[in-house]
């Protein structure tokens, strides 16, 4: 149950990398839909979708985070973001629901662009600046928060 000053975040799994999306900035999940590669697109843009009659730019988290060791992955799920644009489409293997974090937490873990796609910020910025600030916004899970949030949800396994 959320208490004061905690944030709700959805929670992916791109690869080895648990993360928390800010729930504001997205708009739903879904599966993978047909993807039209684009010519001098940076590695982590897979290409443009269409997500409901809209065109979205589709950018692989995995890429993102792992560059080229991710090349031959591709998600299972996307993400629907808000961008001034309209939408993005965020390639994911997981998602694993909502989880609420508080926000001593939030801040105790890493910033996923600070840990992870800083030499991928020039090509970042050059989408929008909203996509970066949401990237900024959110976190890498360690395996030991992501253990804790899972217990504390319930869920069993590792």
């Amino acid at each position: 149950m959320p208490r004061q000053g905690s944030r709700c975040f959805l929670v992916v799994r791109a690869q080895e990398w648990m993360c928390a999306l800010p729930l504001e900035e997205v708009e739903e999940t879904m599966r993978p839909l047909p993807v039209t590669p684009v010519s001098a697109a940076p590695d982590f843009v897979r290409g443009v979708c269409l997500v409901r009659g809209a065109p979205a730019p589709v950018v692989s988290l995995a890429r993102l985070l792992g560059g080229a060791a991710a090349q031959g992955s591709a998600g299972h799920r996307f993400v629907s973001l808000r961008v001034p644009e309209g939408r993005l489409a965020l390639e994911v293997e997981e998602v694993h629901g909502l989880r609420w974090l508080e926000e001593e937490t939030v801040d105790s873990v890493p910033a996923l662009l600070r840990a992870t796609a800083s030499g991928h910020l020039q090509h970042l910025g050059s989408f929008d600046g909203r996509l970066l600030a949401m990237l900024a916004a959110s976190r890498l899970l360690p395996e030991e928060l992501w253990g804790r949030l899972r217990a504390a949800s319930g869920e069993g396994g590792a």
